[in-house]
């Protein structure tokens, strides 16, 4: 994706009501635009956070008037798992816990309030993580499956054994593969849409390691990245490298 386009999606990507509009706006696919959301919703998260947490007494004071968990999240745009745990703390409770299991609340109001706040956040929810980790899980099995059809041999990062702090790649190839004129020697997947700032987060965190370790690797951004971002050892593709293939990757890239 230019990056100028990348710029006005991102400029007009404000809720899950905008993801069908542009998809019709830009021909681009709803899964590509809700995950450039995410990373959007994410990245607000950790800006304001601190300010949320700051506003904890004044928003568990606005909840004891009446105003519930969610009208709470949406006055002040945040998630609202999060908003819902930053009450929780304030009111004395483990949030992590009742996140976990709101049941065990025995009131019944401020019960209901975090089950209807989990239902609505689509970034922080257990069922939001739970979808995060299908979504990646898909993208290795479309990754594993094609290596046993090209009949390469390879490990998966479950079975290599590791040294403390050592950084191992999703699959690792007892043998290059060639991609793009390149051998390639370890492939990482990534349930992600890749601007500037996520390659640079990844590449630090992780992918610099591989090539020093291994040398030249294949990252799949399975939803896309900005045009002008810059590879290091390493040749960066995304689903449509599968679906020339004819691999089936629709469900994950457009999975609502």
């Amino acid at each position: 994706m230019d990056k100028k386009t990348y710029q006005q999606i991102y400029q007009q990507l404000n809720s899950i009501e905008d993801i069908n509009r542009l998809s019709q706006e830009f021909s681009i696919g709803t899964g590509i635009l809700s995950n450039i959301f995410h990373q959007k919703t994410v990245q607000a998260v950790k800006k304001y956070h601190y300010q949320m947490v700051r506003r904890a007494p004044k928003m568990l004071n606005s909840w004891r008037r009446g105003d519930t968990l969610l009208e709470i999240a949406q006055k002040h745009n945040f998630p609202g798992v999060l908003i819902a745990s930053v009450i929780l703390k304030e009111m004395g409770y483990k949030s992590k816990t009742i996140i976990k299991n709101p049941y065990i609340l025995r009131d019944l109001r401020l019960r209901d309030e975090v089950l209807q706040a989990m239902d609505d956040d689509l970034h922080y929810s257990p069922k939001a993580h739970a979808k995060q980790s299908m979504l990646g899980k898909m993208g290795e099995d479309i990754i594993y499956k094609w290596l046993k059809d090209c009949d390469i041999d390879f490990i998966t990062e479950s079975q290599m054994s590791k040294a403390p702090n050592t950084k191992t790649p999703d699959f690792l190839l007892h043998e290059p593969l060639t991609i793009n004129g390149d051998q390639v020697k370890w492939v990482e997947s990534k349930a992600v849409f890749a601007d500037e700032t996520e390659h640079n987060r990844y590449h630090e965190k992780q992918f610099r390691f591989y090539e020093e370790l291994f040398g030249t690797g294949m990252v799949v951004y399975w939803y896309g990245l900005v045009d002008d971002i810059c590879p290091g050892n390493y040749v960066i593709i995304d689903h449509t490298f599968f679906e020339y293939l004819k691999y089936d990757v629709k469900r994950l890239t457009n999975p609502i």
